[in-house]
């Protein structure tokens, strides 16, 4: 005899879901029995309508209002949910997975961008007197009174001068920054380090703590110098550094400086950074191009900090800035005008006051001590991380949607039972919270172990210890909060309000929930297309950059900085040594190399006022680097007259100076470069624009002099020939030591210096990268998981129009094209979106790619590829299934 069917497992589901466990267990063996009797006297259809009835009569006063039975049985009813919610989560493991993982990615990533933008806009808020320290700034007018240019680096005199003349000023710091080489001693290598220079009230404007020393007279000596704890551990180990010296280089002989302090490592959010400090006494009293500049106040070279004695002097100090500058330039409009330069009453320039915080993040006050940051990119990095997080929440809410149509019946058979609406809608909210919450932890941890890597990419050191940073902690539980709610509101909404009766007898229709879940999609792969296309313009860019002709050849070129040596005897030796080896083409000099800083000349020419770069080079200079003459001459050392008047301009300058052609300008004096006429150096030649700066500006005036008229070489240039390259650096650097021992070999190549301009650029590409990586990523895991959804509620058709003769391929574009169509769509959205963006990065460079279609039809093409890829893999699937399988789908 065969056993009895066993009853409707839904019945069953029933009772395990809203009933005691106990009650369940004491119930179900007498209910399984009289099912068993009545299918083997009336069949199973009968016994399973019956057996449905009793469940459902069993169950109906726990679900009728305002009774102690739902009162009593909530807690139960509420782990109940919790149950049936880890039971979808095994039933369903590839949409559990897709929901939980992408919802992870994008709260990981927004995680890193949040550490950094925050670390960006918490810049020196670290000190107790940041709302009372100030950095003046001059700004130049032009003669309509609009502001023309400004600079931070102030005449030397400027600090105590504001200190003297008012009393809102309690103190002042000047500054100077520069690469110089260290050793412990004779016997020990010397390292290269960058040393700042501080006036000795630097402990008292900002907050750099001693953990050695007194603030008060750590930088009061000549010959003191204060390291931070790194630097100490690293130039005395586990030894106590305070009274030891270290050998400092700082012009052409190593100074021994006494340690009189050990400062807390400075933090990584301050936009004064040392680890090796010395006072700025030494340079006004030992360099001797800075005592030439003691009291100069033409001379700008040197940042300046104020300490105010309260916020509030601030603005009054703001009214006062320009008396102060009349006081020390009194005759400075008068003489402008009289030279003609200056047809205006109005100021030519004035000084201006910048919080300190605001130092960091505004690129549009001139150079100080370090490079400020562009916001652009904060808030790039900061709408990237937005976008992923939205890309991912849509990719929550689309899978939320699709899978919540084939839970109506469920929801029509817990309302028959007598579930209320809200009951429903808790369950929904509950089940969405607890993935997001999965999600959340998930993401966590994904951004941990992916911290190392995004600490690389932007070069600072980030840290994160949720329990330590409630604020960002609490941020990503709403983040991942809101995504719960919002993910869940169709189905906590729309589905519990459904007819029981319309759902049962299979009448119900969603086709809101498919309109939504197609626009979701669109607005998805529409943010994926902008990140692609922002991804490959900066690639391009970038390449670009790399491989424009600058008009010059800087192939196999060696920069040796001289640091203070002699160069041009230096140059004689390495020649003389290296003349008969074949490995080196060329040797020459200059004052400037390419990238690693600049000089600027400025003077009034026939009363109009001119600022021209300029180098001092070895007369070879030309040749070495294949410069094109379009007029005039080369130097020629033989000629006496070149090496005082000879000059070298570019064809930006002939045009500046209003010269006419090329050949125009050969033997135009320079009038206003010095203040004797008889002085004056004259054009020799025009050379053709050649890129000396970056890409990001253009072509400016520039004039070319023999070093002789300078005070020092500072670069020496070496080209190797290809081949041997290992070997020809092992030679020069015997060379090196040879011609300079006290000077350590240090060396770059010129290529590498010139890709340095576009670092920050190249690594901001890569996390935009990294961002549009994966934002597909999580669009394809959410198409991919549609798809399946998709697929699975055509499973009947699919099987019909198998058996009618369908092909595989026919059914997997069927299935695919609607999907195709939606990425189309986005396409055609994002373009113009991401159009502007793009433009208005590539309008900060004064070269630049063009814009064309390709890079849409590129970035389009390769969104609707990995879509397809990824809707095909089910669309054909369900094309190879057995038909008869599918047809008896239910």
């Amino acid at each position: 005899m065969k056993p009895p069917l066993p009853p409707p497992a839904w019945a069953d589901r029933l009772l395990v879901s809203y009933c005691d466990p106990l009650l369940v267990e004491a119930i179900q063996g007498d209910l399984h029995e009289l099912h068993a009797r009545r299918a083997a006297q009336y069949g199973r259809l009968v016994a399973d309508l019956r057996y449905g009835w009793d469940v459902v009569w069993f169950l109906r006063p726990l679900f009728r209002r305002h009774t102690s039975y739902e009162r009593a049985l909530g807690p139960i009813m509420w782990k109940n949910y919790a149950k049936i919610a880890l039971r979808n989560l095994r039933k369903q493991k590839v949409y559990a997975f897709i929901n939980i993982f992408g919802l992870a990615v994008g709260l990981a990533f927004c995680t890193l961008i949040a550490l950094y933008v925050r670390h960006e806009w918490r810049y020196d808020d670290f000190h107790e007197n940041a709302e009372r320290i100030v950095r003046p700034h001059r700004v130049t007018f032009a003669p309509d009174g609009s502001d023309r240019a400004t600079d931070a680096r102030l005449p030397a005199p400027l600090g105590p001068a504001m200190v003297a003349d008012f009393p809102e000023v309690e103190a002042a710091v000047r500054f100077w920054r520069g690469d110089h080489f260290v050793r412990r001693s004779p016997s020990h290598a010397p390292v290269e380090e960058e040393i700042i220079f501080a006036d000795a009230s630097l402990f008292d404007v900002f907050t750099f703590p001693l953990v050695q020393g007194d603030p008060g007279t750590a930088l009061d000596g000549l010959q003191n110098v204060v390291l931070t704890e790194t630097a100490a551990q690293r130039f005395f180990g586990r030894a106590d550094p305070m009274g030891k010296t270290l050998s400092i280089r700082v012009e052409e002989d190593y100074v021994d400086f006494t340690v009189t302090g050990v400062a807390a490592d400075v933090p990584s959010h301050s936009s004064i950074r040392f680890e090796v400090l010395l006072p700025f006494a030494y340079l006004t009293e030992s360099v001797a191009w800075v005592q030439q500049r003691r009291d100069n106040w033409n001379a700008s070279a040197f940042p300046v900090h104020l300490l105010l004695r309260t916020p509030a002097d601030r603005a009054t100090l703001a009214t006062k800035m320009q008396e102060f500058r009349e006081r020390y330039y009194p005759d400075e409009v008068a003489e402008a005008q009289a030279d003609g330069v200056w047809d205006s009453d109005h100021p030519i320039a004035t000084y201006r006051l910048q919080p300190l915080t605001d130092i960091h993040l505004n690129p549009d006050v001139g150079p100080g001590l370090f490079r400020p940051s562009d916001p652009f990119y904060g808030y790039l990095l900061g709408g990237l991380a937005l976008i992923v997080l939205g890309i991912a929440c849509i990719n929550f809410m689309t899978l939320a949607i699709g899978r919540s149509a084939g839970r109506a019946r469920e929801i029509g058979v817990r309302k028959v039972v007598g579930a209320r609406r809200t009951q429903l809608m808790g369950q929904f909210w509950g089940e969405a919270l607890l993935l997001a919450g999965l999600s959340l932890a998930l993401g966590l941890a994904l951004a941990a172990l992916a911290l190392p890597v995004f600490n690389a990419l932007t070069t600072v050191d980030l840290a994160f210890t949720p329990l330590q940073d409630p604020g960002l902690l609490l941020a990503l539980l709403g983040a991942a909060a809101g995504a719960g709610l919002i993910a869940g509101s169709y189905p906590a909404l729309v589905l519990s309000g459904f007819q029981p009766v319309a759902v049962l007898k299979n009448r119900l229709r969603l086709s809101g929930s498919n309109a939504l879940t197609r626009t979701l999609v669109v607005v998805q792969f529409g943010l994926s297309v902008c990140l692609i296309v922002g991804t490959l313009v900066m690639v391009q860019q970038l390449d670009f950059l790399r491989n424009k002709n600058l008009g010059y050849e800087g192939r196999g070129v060696v920069v040796l900085p001289l640091e203070g040596a002699d160069g041009k005897q230096v140059l004689d030796r390495l020649r003389n040594d290296l003349a008969s080896d074949p490995r080196f083409e060329a040797l020459t000099a200059t004052s400037i190399s390419f990238s690693r800083g600049y000089s600027r000349y400025g003077f009034t020419y026939q009363e109009v006022h001119k600022e021209v770069y300029e180098f001092g080079v070895e007369a070879n200079y030309v040749d070495f680097f294949d410069l094109e003459l379009v007029a005039g001459r080369n130097f020629d050392p033989a000629r006496s007259t070149d090496s005082t008047h000879a000059l070298l301009v570019n064809e930006a300058l002939v045009a500046d100076f209003g010269w006419g052609s090329p050949e125009d300008a050969i033997g135009q004096p320079m009038t206003g470069m010095t203040s004797d006429p008889a002085r004056d150096p004259y054009v020799i030649g025009v050379v053709r624009n050649y890129h000396f700066r970056s890409l990001t500006e253009e072509v400016l005036p520039m004039m070319i002099e023999l070093g002789t008229r300078w005070d020092r070489y500072r670069y020496i240039l070496a080209r190797l020939a290809p081949g041997d390259l290992p070997g020809a650096l092992d030679r020069l650097q015997r060379s090196w030591e040879a011609a300079v021992p006290n000077v350590p070999f240090d060396y770059s190549f010129l290529d590498d210096d010139l890709a340095q301009q576009y670092e920050a650029d190249r690594r901001w590409a890569q996390i935009l990268g990294y961002g549009a990586g994966f934002a597909i990523l999580i669009a394809c895991l959410g198409l991919f998981g549609l798809a399946a959804l998709t697929v699975t509620a055509r499973t009947k058709e699919v099987g019909i129009r198998k058996a009618l003769g369908a092909t595989a391929g026919g059914i997997t574009v069927l299935l695919s094209k609607d999907f195709a169509r939606l990425v189309v769509v986005a396409l055609v959205l994002a373009a113009p979106v991401a159009y502007f963006a793009v433009q208005r990065w590539l309008g900060t460079f004064a070269y630049h790619i063009d814009l064309g279609a390709g890079v849409f039809l590129l970035a389009g093409g390769l969104a609707l590829a990995v879509a397809l890829l990824t809707v095909s893999y089910q669309a054909l699937r369900a094309a190879l299934a057995d038909p008869v399988q599918a047809l008896r789908y239910e």
